[in-house]
């Protein structure tokens, strides 16, 4: 019977984002942050309006 190692974990030879990623993140960000505001002012502005 072979002894138990348990798993040989570790990073993967990653350490953290690239410049590349942080910007396509920052940029997600951005839109989602924009997208969001125009949708609760164009529904402030529809329910505001006559009925």
């Amino acid at each position: 019977m072979l002894p138990a190692r348990g798993a040989q974990g570790g990073l993967g030879g990653s350490i953290g984002p690239t410049d590349v990623e942080m910007a396509i993140g920052a940029g997600l960000v951005a839109t989602a942050a924009v997208g969001g505001s125009l949708f609760i002012v164009r529904r402030r502005r529809s329910a505001g309006g006559p009925a």
